[in-house]
């Protein structure tokens, strides 16, 4: 299902083969709009390296119990981990920050994003 210009729900899959619940789809959405897609615009073509995860699936990545990764009942946010064509995660870090993501975790190799209430950052 095609969530943006440039995000279908398909790259979020869960990596074990489960599908991203119906539910989910709407943070996800609301997460490409305002997120992914200037991260896009910035620097080019972004890859998700994980969206949605199934507790099997956080589990063997040794996921936080309550990642934004995760479908949890009555919690707004979703999460994905992200690498962009051009430029470092520090440089994605600050972009997203300035535009006031509520959640970021900045790695070495990739960035995390999410858009839980509050806010996150490490």
């Amino acid at each position: 299902m095609k969530l943006t210009a440039h995000f279908d729900s398909a790259e979020f899959a869960s990596h074990d083969g489960r599908p991203t619940p119906a539910r989910q789809l709407h943070w996800l959405r609301l997460l490409c709009l305002d997120y992914l897609e200037p991260l896009r615009s910035a620097f080019g073509p972004v890859t998700i390296t994980s969206g949605f995860r199934s507790a099997t699936e956080n589990a063997r990545v040794d996921g936080a119990p309550s990642s934004y990764h995760l479908r949890r009942a009555g919690r707004r946010g979703a999460g994905a981990d992200v690498v962009c064509r051009r430029g470092a995660p520090r440089d994605w870090y600050e972009l997203l920050d300035e535009r006031q993501a509520p959640g970021l975790g900045l790695y070495v190799d990739h960035l995390h994003v999410d858009n839980r209430a509050g806010r996150a950052r490490w």
